[in-house]
């Protein structure tokens, strides 16, 4: 068995086995990183019905992915990269397609914000699994996907109808603010719950170059 990383040792996390790629909760993943491509696709010819009904679809794949996950015992360190991977690409792809629609209420600082928040919290998912230290989705995590899956949804529904009623609009540009506020606040707690072990190995690394 090879030696634990140094980093999970001190945090306390207990190895967990690779398992197969080929299980439920990862073809489920794979499965819903293609049905991206008709999200998107489906947005950028203007057919926001289809958009919605494949987004939604989406959604509840996400959902089989974690329930299976746990009912099955699949729980991989593959897979906890992997979901949120494809999540962020069907989320950020989504609103970067929108914010080019007009009167989609999605601004160019929003998707910046969001975009920028998701690149940082998955290199730093990749690093801290990679030291063999699990770093699974926060409740504040999920209540950001949910809110920002919810934004996009009532977004693709205003722009469906075509002449949405006010109140509609309303709770649609209500959930995108939401959606980014949970953004940046969730990204702030993944921040600062990897923070003392990302200082420890930084201070190892410099002990181990003073020393050579």
């Amino acid at each position: 068995m090879p030696p634990q990383s140094p980093v999970a040792a001190e945090a306390g996390a207990p190895a967990r086995p690779a398992g197969r790629f080929w299980n439920v909760p990862n073809t489920l993943s794979v499965s819903r990183l293609g049905l991206a491509v008709f999200v998107l696709a489906a947005i950028a010819a203007g057919w926001y019905g289809w958009a919605l009904g494949l987004f939604l679809v989406a959604g509840v794949s996400d959902w089989l992915d974690g329930y299976f996950a746990r009912l099955l015992g699949q729980d991989t360190p593959l897979g906890r990269q992997l979901d949120p991977l494809v999540d962020k690409v069907i989320i950020c792809g989504a609103f970067i397609y929108l914010e080019a629609v007009p009167g989609a209420g999605v601004y160019p600082w929003m998707v910046a914000a969001i975009v920028f928040r998701e690149l940082i919290i998955q290199g730093l998912r990749s690093l801290m699994e990679g030291h063999g230290m699990a770093f699974g989705a926060k409740m504040a995590g999920k209540l950001k996907t949910t809110c920002q899956c919810a934004s996009i949804s009532a977004v693709l529904l205003v722009l469906w109808m075509g002449d949405a009623p006010p109140a509609l609009v309303l709770v649609r540009d209500v959930l995108t603010w939401l959606a980014v506020a949970l953004t940046l606040y969730s990204g702030g707690a993944y921040l600062r719950h990897a923070a003392p072990a990302l200082r420890r190995e930084a201070a190892r690394g410099r002990r181990t170059g003073d020393d050579a």
